[in-house]
């Protein structure tokens, strides 16, 4: 019997990336705030600054969800 768990729980999908952790706070507090569990990942080396080439601060997310977290963070206020 093999235990095949990727299929039971999906990797978690990124929604949004941003320079500072500061705005990915704010997207990860609106996404909790609507009933999404939402994690942040911060790649940006050394805090404040981003380098060119890092890929930032991302917010991730269930793969279940992320279609629902796209449309509440989108800019047209479909939330």
């Amino acid at each position: 019997m093999t235990d095949d768990s990727s299929d039971q729980h999906p990797e978690p999908v990124v929604v949004a990336t941003y320079p500072d952790r500061g705005e990915a706070e704010v997207t990860k507090a609106h996404l909790v705030a609507s009933g999404i569990e939402a994690i942040i990942v911060d790649e940006v080396e050394g805090g404040m600054l981003p380098v060119d080439g890092e890929p930032g601060v991302t917010v991730l997310v269930p793969a279940p969800d992320a279609e629902l977290a796209r449309q509440l963070l989108a800019p047209d206020g479909r939330s």
